[in-house]
C-alpha cells in the first residue's frame, strides 16, 4: 500500500507541474493589465520558466545521485510551494518573473527525482509504471488551460497559483512520511560553470530583444547590440568550458556528429514553435477572436487529447513505420496549422463549410496535436538512436535544446508582437515566419535515423 501512496505523490507533483508550465498562457492578458506592463515583460512569466528547467534539469539528476532522492525531492516541492505563494502575491511584473523562475526551478528539479522514486519502488515492472507516471504530464497539459481559464474568469489570476499551496504542503508532508532516505551518496559532479555560462547567453540573448521592443531608438538598439555581443561571448566561453569540464552537460564530440547537430537543430525548432509559439493560443483567442478567458483555455482540449492518443498509437507502430515519415508528416501538419491559424485566413474558403471561431480554432489546434503526437515519439526515439548507450545524455540534451527553443520562440513572439500595430498583424507575421521554418527545416530529418538498427 505504502508504494501505491508514494506513486500517488510522485504523480500529484508531476500533474501540478504540468498545470503550471500551461496555465500561465491563459492568465497572460490578465497579467498585462493587473501589473500596468506590456506584452513584452508579461511573455517573461513564460519563458523565464523554460529557462528555469533548462538550467536545473542537468542538475537535478546529479543531486538526486549525490544526496538521495528523498531530499532533493522535498527541497524542490517547498522551493516550487514557496515560489508559488510568492507568485500569487506579487506587486510587480519583476517580482512575478524572479518568483516564476524560481518555481520553475523548483519544479524541474523534482520532476527527475519523482521519476526515479517511482522506478525505485516499481522494479518488477518499472517500465509500465514509468509510462503510467508519464502520461500523468499529459493529463496536466488538458487540464491546465480549463483549470486556468475557470479560476481567472471567475476569481483572479493570482489563485492559479495559490490553488499550489496546499498541495504543495500536502506533498511535503506525505513525503516526509513515506519515503526513507538514501544511504548510498556520492560526491557531486556538476558543470555548474557550464549551466551558469549557457543560461546567462540565453538570458542576454532575450534581454536584448526585450530592450529592442521596448523602445526602437539609438541608445537601446546600442544597448541591445552589447547584449547580443555579451550572449555570443558567454557562448563561446560556455563551448570552451564544456570542452575541459570532467562531466559537460554538452558533450563536444557530439557536435561533430551531423545527425546529433540535425537532431538537435530539430529539436530546437519543435520547441520554438510547437511549444513556444503555441503557448500563444489563448492570448491570441482573447486578443484577436474576442474569445473569453474560459473558452481561451477551452480550445486547447483538442490540441492535448489528440497530441497524448496520437502519440500512443505512434509509440507502438514506431518499428512498422520507422521514425522519418512520423516526424516528416508531423512537421508538413504543423507548417500547414500554424499557417492556416492566420487572422482572416479561415477554412470556409477550403473546405466549404461554415465554421464558427471556437470550431475553426479547435480543429486547427486538433490537427496540430496529431502533428504532436506523430513529431514527439518518433523524434525522441531518433535521437536515442544516435547514441543508444548514452540515453540520459541524448535524453538530457533533447530536452534543454527544446526548453531553448521554447523560450526563444516566446521571445521572438512577443518581440513581433510588441512592434506590430495590433495583435492581429503581430500574430500574422508570426504565424507565417514560423510556419515556413518547419517547413524549411524538414531537410534536417533526413540527415536523422530513419528507424532503430536493431529491427533492420
Amino acid at each position: 500500500m505504502r508504494r501505491y501512496l508514494i506513486f500517488f505523490s510522485a504523480g500529484l507533483s508531476l500533474l501540478m507541474y504540468a498545470i503550471d508550465s500551461t496555465v500561465v498562457a491563459v492568465a497572460f492578458p490578465n497579467f498585462t493589465r493587473d501589473l500596468h506592463t506590456d506584452v513584452l515583460w508579461s511573455a517573461w512569466t513564460i519563458s523565464i520558466f523554460f529557462i528555469a528547467g533548462t538550467m536545473a534539469v542537468p542538475l537535478a539528476g546529479n543531486l538526486s545521485d549525490s544526496f538521495g532522492r528523498k531530499k532533493v525531492f522535498i527541497v524542490s516541492l517547498m522551493l516550487f510551494t514557496g515560489s508559488s505563494l510568492a507568485c500569487g502575491l506579487a506587486p510587480s511584473i519583476l517580482v512575478l518573473i524572479a518568483f516564476r523562475f524560481l518555481q520553475g526551478i523548483g519544479g524541474a528539479c523534482f520532476i527527475p527525482t519523482a521519476s526515479g522514486i517511482v522506478s525505485d519502488h516499481f522494479p518488477e515492472n518499472r517500465q509500465a509504471a514509468i509510462g503510467l507516471f508519464s502520461s500523468i504530464y499529459s493529463v496536466g497539459t488538458v487540464i491546465g488551460p480549463n483549470l486556468g481559464g475557470w479560476i481567472v474568469s471567475q476569481y483572479s489570476w493570482r489563485y492559479i497559483f495559490y490553488v499550489n499551496v496546499p498541495i504543495g504542503m500536502l506533498l511535503v508532508g506525505s513525503s516526509m512520511l513515506l519515503l526513507k532516505d538514501s544511504k548510498i551518496f556520492s560526491r557531486p559532479h556538476v558543470d555548474l560553470v557550464g549551466v551558469t555560462l549557457m543560461s546567462g547567453s540565453l538570458l542576454f540573448l532575450m534581454f536584448g530583444l526585450n530592450l529592442v521592443g521596448e523602445s526602437f531608438s539609438t541608445p537601446s538598439v546600442l544597448v541591445a547590440v552589447l547584449f547580443v555581443l555579451a550572449s555570443l561571448f558567454l557562448a563561446v566561453l560556455f563551448l570552451r568550458q564544456e570542452k575541459r569540464a570532467t562531466q559537460p552537460i554538452l558533450d563536444i564530440v557530439l557536435l561533430q556528429s551531423t545527425p546529433f547537430v540535425a537532431a538537435n537543430a530539430s529539436n530546437l525548432i519543435v520547441g520554438m514553435t510547437m511549444i513556444g509559439v503555441f503557448s500563444f493560443i489563448p492570448f491570441y483567442a482573447i486578443s484577436v477572436h474576442k474569445l473569453s478567458t474560459l473558452m481561451s483555455g477551452v480550445i486547447l482540449t483538442p490540441r492535448s487529447l489528440a497530441m497524448a492518443i496520437v502519440a500512443a498509437v505512434t509509440s507502438f507502430s514506431l518499428k512498422k513505420w520507422g521514425y522519418r515519415w512520423p516526424m516528416v508528416l508531423g512537421f508538413c501538419l504543423t507548417s500547414l496549422t500554424t499557417i492556416l491559424l492566420v487572422p482572416g485566413l479561415s477554412l470556409w474558403g477550403i473546405t466549404g463549410i461554415r465554421w464558427g471561431t471556437v470550431e475553426m480554432l479547435s480543429f486547427l489546434l486538433l490537427l496540430n496535436g496529431i502533428a504532436g503526437g506523430l513529431v514527439w515519439p518518433a523524434a525522441n526515439n531518433a535521437c536515442i538512436e544516435l547514441m543508444p548507450e548514452k540515453v540520459g545524455t541524448i535524453v538530457g540534451l533533447r530536452n534543454m535544446f527544446r526548453n531553448i527553443g521554447a523560450a526563444l520562440g516566446v521571445s521572438v513572439v512577443t518581440f513581433i508582437l510588441h512592434l506590430s500595430s495590433d495583435p492581429a498583424s503581430g500574430f500574422t507575421i508570426a504565424f507565417i515566419s514560423f510556419g515556413l521554418t518547419f517547413l524549411l527545416s524538414i531537410p534536417l530529418l533526413f540527415l536523422m535515423p530513419a528507424g532503430s538498427k536493431a529491427w533492420g
